[in-house]
């Protein structure tokens, strides 16, 4: 590695360390005592000014598109609604938290690590054990409850992990059960599109400055517009592929494969 990549690898690492212990968990001390709802407006814009740190300052990336189609009811800290998204790397999460802040549904494995865990709790993140369908069915309850009586939105990868190439994956690849979930309960879906962050960490973690990142937030979708949950579903899905390639084409491909 040359010595510039060495610097950069240490910046990211000290920028990194700091966002973590002097921005993101003095947010969660100080919002530990509250209700959920209360907690969630105290570290959403942590979240944000974390995201918008990380992105620039360890990553060194740049985001040249950054646009929040929702309705202005939408528009609220904590997010409403149900919120999907791509998934191309650890760095859409610092991404997202720039343009909008919802808890996620993440892997129960989570919560055991240290620290990251603990904050996640905080930020109001539902942890669910993929392999049980008990736990899978509580999430559903959880999410239902939160979205449609305490108006805390939630966001979700439908590709179920990070995918193997930068393009999203085809409808037909993707884990639909939370947009059935959705279209039944009556839920809006807001698609999110993201563009460029699989080019910013190497597989092997290395940082790789300069990379052009973009965001949509597309307008929410409502399920009353649709007569099935596989139309529902598909529509909503369409729309992070558009958004994604809609930014490829304004940015450039980078990072492809």
């Amino acid at each position: 590695m040359a010595p510039m990549q060495i610097l950069i690898q240490i910046k990211a690492i000290l920028v990194g360390f700091l966002a973590v212990f002097f921005i993101l968990l003095p947010g969660c001390l100080v919002a530990l005592p509250f209700p959920l709802h209360r907690r969630l407006k105290i570290v959403g814009p942590v979240w944000k000014y974390f995201g918008l740190i990380t992105l620039r300052y360890a990553c060194n990336a740049k985001v040249l598109i950054s646009e929040d189609n929702r309705s202005p009811e939408f528009k609220t800290v904590p997010a409403k609604g149900l919120l999907i998204a791509n998934h191309q790397s650890y760095i859409d999460i610092p991404l997202q938290a720039t343009i909008h802040q919802a808890p996620p549904i993440m892997k129960k494995e989570v919560l055991n690590i240290p620290i990251i865990g603990w904050m996640a709790w905080i930020s109001g993140a539902l942890p669910v054990s993929r392999s049980k369908s008990a736990s899978r069915r509580q999430v559903f309850e959880k999410a239902k409850k939160r979205i449609t009586k305490q108006g805390i939105g939630l966001q979700v990868y439908p590709e179920g992990t990070r995918s193997k190439v930068a393009h999203p994956k085809p409808y037909a690849e993707i884990k639909r059960t939370l947009l059935v979930f959705a279209f039944h309960e009556k839920i809006p879906v807001i698609p999110v599109s993201m563009y460029g962050t699989r080019g910013v960490l190497s597989p092997k973690g290395i940082i790789q400055p300069g990379r052009k990142l973009g965001i949509i937030v597309h307008k929410e979708i409502d399920p009353k517009d649709f007569v099935s949950s596989d139309l529902f579903a598909e529509a909503c899905w369409d729309k992070v592929i558009q958004g994604y390639d809609q930014m490829r084409d304004q940015l450039g491909p980078q990072n492809e494969n």
